[in-house]
């Protein structure tokens, strides 16, 4: 009876592994690289984030800082709080020419005329530099007051965080059409 039983076990054992091997695993092969299987998406470019439109998530800000202190909590939290109201107002008052240069960038976008391309880096520039000029303030502004509060360890962990979601903004550079390209990882920021 052992000696049924075991050669039962063998058995389907051997089938099991055979049918994985054939790719019978339940889909498990398809899985296993989902960059083959999803066609190459193209992000569409914003104008907000040329121009360095962005919020603070303020709970987000409070982890990775690692701010203990309730007074402390209070203070990062007010000041987070008006600057992201300074760039909602900066970004109302804007809106038209978002809209505008969003839809320039993205239906010419797919023009491969580079007088044209220049023409529109040029216009985006002209629109998104005073602008982004006025969000500088207003984070230099928000670096100043965080500077005040929070201890020079927190402080450079500020600076990081926010090198880091600036840089996630910025666009990248053209990659040669014969590479595969990634998609970029969300970072820890709210984008409207």
């Amino acid at each position: 009876m052992k000696k049924i039983l075991f050669i039962a076990i063998l058995f389907l054992t051997f089938n099991i592994a055979a049918q994985r091997s054939r790719g019978g695993g339940g889909g498990r092969q398809q899985s296993q690289n989902p960059e083959l299987n999803q066609t190459k998406e193209v992000k569409k470019l914003s104008a907000k984030e040329i121009a360095g439109i962005f919020y603070y998530d303020v709970d987000e800000v409070i982890k990775k800082v690692k701010i203990k202190d309730d007074d402390k909590k209070y203070s990062v939290t007010k000041a987070l709080r008006n600057y992201n109201f300074k760039v909602k107002e900066i970004l109302f008052l804007n809106a038209e020419k978002f809209t505008d240069l969003d839809l320039l960038m993205n239906t010419m976008s797919n023009e491969r005329d580079s007088e044209s391309n220049k023409n529109i880096r040029e216009k985006v520039r002209e629109v998104t530099r005073p602008i982004k000029e006025n969000v500088n303030e207003h984070e230099k502004e928000l670096n100043e007051i965080l500077r005040g509060v929070l201890s020079e360890k927190q402080d450079k962990k500020w600076l990081k965080y926010q090198k880091s979601i600036i840089e996630s903004l910025q666009p990248k550079k053209a990659e040669n059409n014969n590479q595969n390209s990634r998609p970029s990882r969300g970072s820890g920021m709210r984008r409207q």
